[in-house]
This record gives structure tokens, C-alpha cells and sequence, in this order.
């Protein structure tokens, strides 16, 4: 990589809101039922931060969309909402969704990066 890249890739590092770990946590993502068909789904994040998760989901969502993430583990709900929607070559999809609040909380680990406060 050259050194115009490393220094932007360095800066948007940098800007972010707070630190992704790499994670493996149970959820279920779902859809209140005022807000349309039923949609319920388990699966687990691959990426978390004190604002969402990288998730992948076969059912079909759209950016901005509200749905609602609840920690298998601690049986903690919230709301959040569709960030981007990205087709993996193999697989389902990759949903970002960030918390309609930050919550780093959310995710009960015992040794959060120092922006996640």
C-alpha cells in the first residue's frame, strides 16, 4: 500500500465514532409488528462498536429501515436501524446497524476499547 493510502485509510480510522472489535455475539434482529410483516431472524454479529454490529441476515432489508436487536445473552432490546446493505459474493448479506442511541452496554465486554465511554 502506498503511503497516500495508508495515511487516508489512518485518518478515516481515526474519525470513526468508536473502536470495531471483532466479535461473535447471539442476536435476534426483528421488526415490530406495527411496522410491517413479521420478520424475525437469529444470527450472530461478526464486527460490534458502542454504535451497532455488522450482522449478516437472509431476510431482505433496506437502508434506514428500524428494526430491533435483542442480546440472546443478556435478553437486552433496542432499536436500531439499516446502515447499508452489502451482497457477499457467497452467503447472505452483510447488514450494518447502528443503534438508534450508542450503547456500548449492549454488548457486556469486560475490557471495551477507551472511546467506547
Amino acid at each position: 500500500m502506498d503511503n497516500q493510502k495508508l495515511t487516508a485509510t489512518k485518518r478515516w480510522l481515526k474519525n470513526r465514532r468508536s473502536q470495531r472489535v471483532e466479535l461473535n455475539v447471539s442476536v435476534v434482529v426483528y421488526r415490530a409488528p406495527s411496522q410491517g410483516p413479521v420478520f424475525y431472524e437469529n444470527t450472530q454479529t461478526l464486527v460490534v462498536n458502542a454504535h451497532g454490529a455488522l450482522v449478516t441476515l437472509t431476510d431482505l432489508v433496506v437502508p434506514r429501515q428500524r428494526l430491533f436487536m435483542q442480546n440472546v445473552g443478556s435478553g437486552e432490546h433496542l432499536e436500531c436501524r439499516v446502515v447499508s446493505v452489502k451482497k457477499a459474493p457467497i452467503g447472505p448479506p452483510q447488514v450494518a446497524l447502528e443503534f438508534t442511541q450508542p450503547t456500548a452496554s449492549f454488548w457486556h465486554i469486560a475490557f471495551a476499547p477507551a472511546d467506547w465511554a
